[in-house]
């Protein structure tokens, strides 16, 4: 049963393992600007039951967002790349809290996001072991703080409506080619005729590659 819970500093939504008592891997997903952990925890019967074991989190981001009066933001989209900087302490400290909290590896725990929290997965996401990565219309704000890619870096799931006139699909082709001029392993799914959302097309990519990624 869903509850809310507070793992370090952030508040957000979990729920448990449907099919399983012991938490055996964890999905991460960090909301978009000016909305909060209801909008992501919408896709936890989506996304958190196709392993057994899997849990789900979306967490609050740590500022209100002025544009938004019940909303929340990572970083100040005025200040863009520096914004983006800037929160990676922040999101540094929600992974150290999660795996304090469940005593799960990094490989056992993938990060996504929407829009503002899909940047926030490019951003800090690389320089962990988790097992994926998904950006759901995001962009990579930081490839100046790009590092080479390991072995045990994270494979990285990129997909973006081509009609996204938020977050231009532009953002998509310069965050592979940084990427994978990087080393990662990046998979693209561009969807027709998509905007600024998350279509089913794009939940099936996500599905498949939680599937493939998480034991």
């Amino acid at each position: 049963m869903a509850e809310i819970k507070k793992i370090g500093k952030f508040e957000g939504i979990y729920q448990p393992p449907i099919k399983a008592d012991e938490v055996t891997s964890l999905i991460i997903l960090l909301h978009g600007w000016g909305a909060d952990a209801a909008d992501m925890f919408g896709l936890a019967p989506i996304l958190g039951q196709v392993k057994q074991g899997c849990a789900f989190y979306a967490p609050n981001a740590p500022y209100p967002c002025a544009a938004s009066p019940y909303g929340r933001e990572w970083f100040d989209i005025q200040k863009g790349e520096n914004g983006a900087i800037m929160a990676m302490d922040d999101l540094d400290e929600l992974l150290n809290s999660v795996f304090d909290e469940f005593s799960l590896p990094a490989s056992q725990i993938i990060l996504g996001g929407f829009s503002q929290g899909g940047m926030m997965t490019l951003a800090a996401g690389p320089a962990y072991q988790l097992a994926g990565l998904i950006s759901f219309s995001g962009a990579l704000l930081t490839e100046q703080r790009l590092a080479e890619a390991t072995v045990s870096s994270p494979p990285i799931l990129l997909i973006h409506g081509d009609l996204d006139d938020v977050v231009p699909a532009t953002a998509l082709i310069d965050a592979q080619s940084h990427l994978e001029e990087k080393g990662y392993d990046v998979e693209v799914v561009l969807e027709k005729g998509i905007g600024h959302s998350i279509s089913e097309t794009g939940l099936d990519s996500a599905r498949h590659f939680i599937d493939s990624h998480l034991s």
